[in-house]
């Protein structure tokens, strides 16, 4: 495969690459600083997580001005700062929280808040400038197409936050892309761990194919009990649960999402033909 022209670059805590008229770059810094935390704060009425990536961020423009971009600020906007939020897993988990509460009665009281402490977020990106918004498609992402071995131009990941729920589990959002010389693509992963209870994976894939009109955007959430999880670690992995801390390894074990939960969308990404 003949390989198009581009150019990477790196310029302090930003690094990407240029190629057939596209940028896509990740930026990485520190967790915020307590004047950050406090600025944001008055923003939004929630907690922030414990380890709070929030200037890093994952950004794709095109030679046309769309700008989109992948923000922890903006993810953390999508969780449900309501007390019927806080109470989510509680009430949709009753059997598997109440077993939870009998063996963790002296910390579980100090897990519950008046907001969604799984930090759990739809959030699917955001586009600052487009020549239109995102529009409901039936098109997919030909997945079997990304299986094709193809030279990896440009491969990053970023972490945008991270929660251990006080001791109860994890609650972590990450990004990752790929850019191959047939276009790139795009994983962000909410990847929920309540222990005892549940696990659940918030995904978001964007693709785009060089060359074609469109970038196409896939939404799924999926979930399953923590115990049918815990039930297909292998026989002979004893009791080693560490692959219950692997995303990957939990996606593959989650139920696949129905056609009718998936929200497709498409976004045109070049001028239409005047």
């Amino acid at each position: 495969m003949d390989l198009p022209k581009y150019e990477k670059f790196t310029k302090d805590s930003c690094q990407g690459i240029q190629v057939r008229g596209w940028t896509i770059s990740t930026t990485k810094l520190p967790i915020f600083n307590s004047q950050e935390i406090d600025r944001l704060q008055k923003q939004i009425s929630i907690p922030l997580p414990e380890m709070f990536f929030g200037n890093n961020k994952l950004q794709v423009t095109n030679e046309h001005g769309m700008i989109f971009e992948l923000s922890p600020v903006d993810a953390l906007k999508f969780v449900d700062a309501t007390r019927e939020g806080g109470d989510r897993v509680k009430v949709a988990y009753s059997e598997e929280w109440n077993h939870k509460s009998a063996k963790n009665h002296d910390q579980i009281k100090d897990v519950v808040k008046p907001y969604d402490w799984t930090y759990s977020t739809s959030y699917s990106g955001t586009l600052i400038r487009g020549l239109q918004d995102f529009e409901k498609t039936t098109d997919r992402i030909d997945i079997e197409k990304l299986k094709i071995p193809e030279p990896i131009l440009f491969y990053d990941e970023i972490i945008l936050f991270e929660d251990e729920l006080a001791d109860n589990g994890t609650a972590l959002l990450i990004a990752k892309v790929r850019v191959m010389p047939s276009g790139f693509f795009i994983l962000q992963r909410f990847f929920l761990r309540v222990d005892e209870v549940l696990f659940q994976l918030n995904e978001t894939r964007v693709y785009h194919e060089f060359g074609t009109e469109y970038l196409l955007r896939e939404y799924s959430s999926r979930e399953n009990p923590y115990s049918k999880v815990k039930a297909q670690i292998s026989k002979d992995k004893g009791n080693d649960i560490s692959q219950l801390t692997d995303p990957d390894w939990v996606s593959s074990k989650l139920p696949k999402s129905k056609e009718r939960d998936l929200i497709l969308e498409k976004l045109r990404v070049v001028p239409l033909p005047s």
